[in-house]
């Protein structure tokens, strides 16, 4: 029983090892620098920067072959792995019924996870969407709320 817990022990600092060291090796990764293939591996081990960066190339048609379905696939992963910008471009993406029905209340919800995680480009379209009823029912108190909140987020940068 106790080798069990000496094991387990082990193996969650393990993890915490390489999930820490895997998160610090991604930060000084320029993105924007690498090819689609390597995005693509990047994005296939859950990476959401590499989810919406392929989300992007697909909805623009950039190094990849214009793909509005591809691009809703990676940015719905990126969303559900916590990516903000994802889910702002899938409450657009339902705005506008890119690649999928128009849906206000879908946007709305996508941009109000996004929101609540402290993006300040989703922060202002929840407040829009509340000062004019898309996807939500109107209200003005939500909707000062939202905007003043997204004018501090703004104000720090």
């Amino acid at each position: 029983m106790k080798k069990r817990g000496i094991f387990l022990l082990l193996t969650i600092v393990v993890s915490i090892g390489l999930y820490t060291f895997y998160s610090f090796v991604n930060q000084d990764l320029d993105y924007s620098k690498l090819s689609v293939d390597e995005l693509m591996k990047l994005a296939q081990k859950e990476d959401a920067e590499a989810q919406v960066l392929l989300g992007a190339h697909f909805e623009q048609g950039i190094k990849v072959k214009k793909n509005i379905n591809e691009s809703l696939k990676w940015n719905i992963k990126s969303a559900n792995n916590g990516n903000t910008t994802a889910m702002v471009n899938l409450g657009y993406m339902y705005s506008n019924g890119i690649g999928v029905k128009k849906d206000h209340k879908k946007a709305f919800e996508w941009n109000l996870l996004a929101a609540k995680k402290g993006d300040p480009s989703a922060m202002f379209n929840v407040g829009k969407k509340y000062e004019l009823g898309a996807g939500v029912e109107m209200n003005k108190e939500k909707s000062d709320y939202w905007l003043n909140q997204a004018r501090q987020k703004r104000d720090h940068f």
